[in-house]
């Protein structure tokens, strides 16, 4: 199904370009007799009012007349004719390379640019509720959330556009994620001109007494501001603002555009998990085979750990006899009693000596 999708896609394709060249070719044929007309050599005469030249006839492509003649396959439609046509049409050229950016550097890009907006924002948001450590925690807080939704919401907008076309998707997903877009540009603009506010608000005076207020200039009283002093305008600075919000916001946004076609991400996944499951398939029939063979050869196995068992056993036997030989043997030299001299060689000469 996921193929027949990324083939009906390479049709469309291939429809638009053909027209796009029909097009462009007969805009190119006329511009070239309009530079060059033909002479006397190659003339044959005026040509009619109504008469129309064979290049500028539409060119065909795989047997159909134009690009609107060609339609997309039916799914309940079982037309062996339009199959066998559309058959001969443009098909999905294969998978390629996944896109440039992987998950996790979106992901990352994503977290960069909220990380950046954030001392952009608290220097709007620390003056409006005024000083301590409440205040202080609502300014942290607007500053997040306010960077988080400026930055997630274009993304999300981006996101909703891209995966419309997959199957069972709603095709009106577009409206509200327009409508999302809309917001989030208000919201540039309303936090760009609160920025030109707060960048231009003005300060009162400074009181001094009257007799220093009489030896200072006003510009120590009244002191420039740090735009002043730069000659900035207020509209200059929350259009920079705009522009900056628009630029992160935009980023995000194309990111969340650029993710793959949603049957080609079906058909990667499905690949995909298929190699995985392939991968598994065949560690579990090695294991089986090994298991098989183990079991083969338990009975042979068993029998080996069996005698094995049984040398080690005969191995101390061994031991044991020599040690009771050996000691049969000192006492028949070291003893004076010919008696018990005879008894202990009596002894030796018996194979084995001890029980078993």
């Amino acid at each position: 199904m996921t193929i027949d999708q990324l083939d009906r896609l390479a049709r469309r394709a291939d429809r638009w370009q053909t027209f796009r060249d029909t097009v462009r070719g007969g805009f190119e044929r006329r511009w070239l007799r309009a530079r060059m007309p033909a002479d006397g050599n190659g003339a044959t005469g005026p040509e009619p009012p109504g008469a129309k030249r064979r290049e500028d006839e539409p060119e065909t492509t795989g047997g159909h007349a134009g690009w609107q003649a060609v339609s997309d396959q039916d799914p309940v439609a079982e037309a062996d004719a339009a199959q066998r046509a559309l058959s001969t049409r443009a098909a999905w050229e294969g998978a390629a390379a996944r896109p440039g950016m992987p998950r996790w550097m979106k992901f990352g890009v994503l977290a960069a640019l909220i990380v950046v907006e954030l001392p952009v924002y608290y220097s709007v948001f620390e003056n409006l509720h005024g000083v301590g450590r409440f205040a202080d925690l609502l300014s942290y807080s607007l500053m997040v959330a306010v960077a988080v939704a400026m930055i997630l919401a274009p993304h999300i907008a981006g996101w909703i556009l891209r995966r419309r076309s997959v199957t069972g998707g709603i095709r009106l997903a577009s409206v509200p994620a327009l409508a999302l877009l809309g917001v989030w540009a208000y919201g540039a603009w309303a936090l760009g001109d609160l920025r030109a506010k707060v960048a231009f608000r003005e300060e009162p005076p400074l009181d001094l007494p009257p007799d220093v207020a009489a030896d200072v200039g006003d510009s120590v009283r009244n002191p420039p501001s740090l735009i002043e002093s730069l000659h900035l305008d207020p509209h200059s600075v929350s259009w920079m603002f705009v522009a900056l919000l628009l630029l992160s916001g935009g980023i995000a946004f194309l990111i969340g555009l650029g993710e793959e076609h949603p049957y080609l991400a079906a058909y990667r996944t499905t690949a995909e998990r298929l190699r995985e499951l392939e991968q598994d398939i065949e560690t579990d029939l090695a294991g089986s085979e090994r298991a098989r063979e183990a079991e083969a050869t338990v009975s042979a196995r068993a029998g080996a750990r069996r005698a094995a068992h049984e040398e080690r056993l005969y191995a101390v036997d061994e031991l044991y006899e020599a040690a009771a030989h050996a000691y049969l043997d000192g006492v028949a030299m070291e003893s004076g009693d010919p008696a018990v001299t005879e008894a202990a060689m009596r002894l030796s000469s018996q194979w084995p000596l001890l029980p078993r």
